[in-house]
Formats: structure tokens, C-alpha cells, sequence
């Protein structure tokens, strides 16, 4: 009986978070250089550089430059999203932390020499 009565508390409870979860959601970042990057990777700068703009409309989440950057991302745990993207012969890891003070977000090679770190612009 008490459970029948708490039901549609916890339900108007929960119906908050669950309507944060659906926002839509755009963030602006600028990546930096990093100097601790094999020399390789230097030459790729420009293409980082640019401004990223990381989006969830309708729970599609997406990661765009305007240097014809375009990722698909997906929620790996709360507030945390990954995404891949082939540069060339180089597939780089994108992760976006939404739940940071600031938000971050890193680009690295899959073998991790390369790696470019973001601020929110």
C-alpha cells in the first residue's frame, strides 16, 4: 500500500531529470596547440584550430568544424561522449566532458601521440 501511495511521487520526482536528459545543448570549443605532441602532429594544428561545435538536438549528439570535421558521438557514461574520426591514415578520438568545470574537450590519435585539448569558447 505505501508503495502504491510513493509511486507517483518518485514519478513527479524523477520527470525533472528526465526532462534535463532531452535538452538540446550546444557548446563552442577552441582547441589549442599542444607542444608535448610528436612533431607529426603539429602539422595537423590548423585543421584543430578552427572552432568545434559540439550539439545534442532530439538526443543526437555531434561534434562539427568548419574544417569538414562531422562526428557522430555516443555517450560512454553521465555527461561524458566519444566519438571517432578518420583524418588520413590517423583515427582520432574525440571526448567531450559536458559534467567538467569547464566542459572539455580532447582530441587524441589512437596511439595516443598526438592529442589536442579544447577550452569553451
Amino acid at each position: 500500500m505505501l508503495i502504491k501511495r510513493l509511486a507517483p511521487l518518485v514519478l513527479v520526482a524523477l520527470m525533472p531529470l528526465a526532462a534535463a536528459a532531452q535538452q538540446n545543448v550546444e557548446v563552442k570549443f577552441r582547441f589549442k596547440e599542444n607542444p608535448n605532441s610528436i612533431s607529426g602532429c603539429i602539422q595537423l594544428d590548423p585543421s584543430f584550430t578552427r572552432e568545434h561545435t559540439f550539439t545534442i538536438v532530439n538526443g543526437q549528439v555531434e561534434l562539427k568544424s568548419a574544417g569538414g570535421i562531422d562526428v557522430k558521438m555516443k555517450s560512454i557514461r553521465a555527461n561524458v561522449y566519444e566519438g571517432r574520426f578518420d583524418l588520413g591514415r590517423m583515427n582520432i578520438i574525440y571526448t567531450a566532458d559536458l559534467g567538467a568545470t569547464p566542459p572539455t574537450l580532447v582530441a587524441q590519435s589512437q596511439d595516443g601521440g598526438c592529442k589536442w585539448n579544447a577550452v569553451k569558447v
